[in-house]
């Protein structure tokens, strides 16, 4: 057993530095624990936009990954701490979520946490969730990995994960919504930062020691590689999504009327745009809007170079944007 300790915040390195242990360090069972800044983090097989309130994770500038796991969406702060573990696979064996999960519970018992299992692969407190995994299988190597809500922003993780209000429709894998809490609110020890609990959890799972290795630094350079040519990258992170169907009814008040806006977006492009009104007809703004990033931040930067459009030039431009999301 050697563990890995990443000094990094950035969501895409952890990402990538994981994806590249798992890779290539199949001599031994590998585990790691890394903390992010604010970002959110989806499985392979979902939807971005179906998970996440596009207009406030652009505004508030929250960075948006892609994992190659299956899953759920998660939200990510400095006071989320994430565990990985990169073992070898038995492909005569069911990888049974338990074998990881199981120990963690243990740990978080004997420190004086009354966690237990719920469904599947979740841990929670009475029956508040504090941890979701997630699995994938390489070769003959398995790769677990979970969250531990210590001291996470609920509020922004609430907001941040809001769904849209219009209508989606795709085949993508859907977020099982939760109640969830912080371990540092069932915690003896109240006083206990999350660097704390890092450690004490570390000890805990490992008493009898545990070897700790570094990267070189050409290792560390194939990581960034990764972090630059796949995690960072718009269509890894948001054109991965499959194709869906956007359909929403607005109301735009200056002008008192009502809008009914459908799309089809493809890779995370607009491929299609109706829109229609019993009063006004939207056609040249239609063909603007088609082949545009499904961005709030690119939609309004769409309509702002076209806001002298007849169809739109009485109408706030953000109002309009609102009408896509």
């Amino acid at each position: 057993m050697k563990y890995v300790e990443s000094s990094s915040c950035d969501v895409y390195f952890n990402l990538a530095l994981e994806e590249y242990i798992f890779t290539n360090f199949k001599d031994d069972t590998y585990f790691m624990l890394w903390k992010n800044d604010n970002s959110i983090v989806l499985g392979k097989h979902q939807n971005v936009f179906e998970e996440i309130n596009i207009k406030a994770v652009e505004q508030k500038g929250i960075k948006v990954a892609r994992r190659i796991t299956g899953g759920g969406t998660v939200f990510h702060d400095r006071g989320n701490l994430n565990y990985s573990v990169m073992t070898n696979y038995d492909k005569n064996k069911f990888v049974n979520y338990d074998d990881f999960i199981i120990p963690v519970i243990k740990a978080l018992n004997e420190i004086g946490v009354k966690a237990e299992k719920r469904r599947t692969s979740d841990i929670a407190i009475d029956g508040k969730k504090i941890s979701g995994s997630a699995q994938t299988i390489k070769g003959d190597r398995a790769l677990h990995h979970g969250t531990l809500l210590f001291d996470a922003n609920l509020s922004m993780l609430h907001d941040l994960l809001k769904t849209t209000e219009g209508k989606i429709e795709s085949k993508s894998v859907k977020s099982v919504r939760s109640v969830v809490t912080n371990i540092k609110e069932h915690i003896c020890n109240s006083d206990m930062t999350i660097d704390e609990f890092q450690k004490t959890l570390l000890n805990t799972l490992y008493s009898d020691g545990i070897e700790k290795i570094k990267l070189t630094e050409k290792q560390l350079a194939e990581v960034n590689y990764l972090v630059e040519n796949k995690y960072s990258q718009w269509d890894w992170n948001y054109g991965n999504s499959p194709i869906f169907s956007f359909e929403k009814e607005n109301d735009i008040s200056d002008l008192n009327i009502s809008l009914n806006i459908k799309l089809q977006i493809n890779k995370g492009i607009i491929g299609n745009c109706v829109i229609t009104c019993d009063k006004l007809t939207f056609n040249d703004l239609e063909n603007v809007i088609i082949n545009t990033r499904y961005s709030y931040n690119e939609v309004v930067k769409k309509l702002k170079e076209v806001e002298s459009l007849h169809s739109i030039k009485n109408i706030n431009i953000k109002e309009l944007a609102d009408c896509f999301f």
